[in-house]
């Protein structure tokens, strides 16, 4: 028995399925908690750095291999792919040819593979290089990136309230938080802060727990 309606269970047990154990509907967002972070081709500190991570910048997470976490690489970074393999359709747009494209970090054969597409993906085309067409590679390029300078989004602390100078000379905290109903000392290194002072602001941080526990702030936003 083959009915329209018997392939329609089949199909949604099957997409059922695929949601709840691909690993594609699972990643894990982080945020990056150092500034000028390097990310390499390969998991380990001697591979060739692809660039840099901004502190606060968000990201997400892949795969994993040891103290390495495999990241989607934001929208800035580039990726090379031959030009014979790509057709021009717009004046900043180019469309996949080959059956499957390698992506790559530089503009040369011999240069490490970040990524691969197939047949009829899209790229912004940002330069021409010889043989070689730079494109956007987002979000099909990836990168690795240590452990220690990224952290799982849902361990961050989601804050609103408003902004104060903090007075105190016993502990690295600069600014205070006080929300509806307490009140949290913060550690806020980003530029043009001072922008946030009496202002309403979301923040994302850690905590450091200690003698002055204070909130390391990654993210600070106005509340619209």
């Amino acid at each position: 028995m083959n009915t329209p309606l018997v392939r329609f269970i089949i199909s949604f047990i099957l997409t059922g399925f695929l949601f709840f154990t691909g690993n594609v509907y699972s990643l894990d967002e982080a945020i990056v908690i150092k500034d000028r972070i390097n990310v390499r081709v390969d998991a380990t500190a001697m591979a060739p750095s692809l660039g840099f991570l901004k502190r606060g910048e968000r990201v997400t997470i892949a795969d994993e291999r040891f103290e390495w976490y495999k990241i989607v690489l934001p929208k800035r970074f580039s990726a090379y792919a031959a030009a014979e393999f790509l057709k021009e359709i717009e004046e900043n747009k180019v469309e996949v040819i080959a059956s499957n494209l390698n992506l790559r970090n530089n503009p040369s054969m011999s240069s490490y593979v970040i990524g691969q597409v197939e047949t009829g993906t899209v790229f912004f085309l940002r330069s021409k290089k010889g043989d070689w067409f730079e494109v956007r590679g987002y979000p099909h390029i990836y990168g690795w990136v240590n452990k220690n300078f990224l952290e799982k989004y849902e361990k961050l602390l989601k804050l609103e309230g408003t902004l104060y100078p903090y007075n105190g000379t016993d502990c690295e905290a600069n600014y205070t938080l006080r929300t509806d109903n307490n009140k949290y000392f913060l550690n806020i290194t980003s530029k043009g802060k001072t922008k946030f002072i009496n202002k309403k602001v979301k923040i994302e941080g850690i905590e450091n727990k200690g003698s002055c526990p204070y909130i390391v702030v990654y993210r600070l936003v106005f509340v619209r």
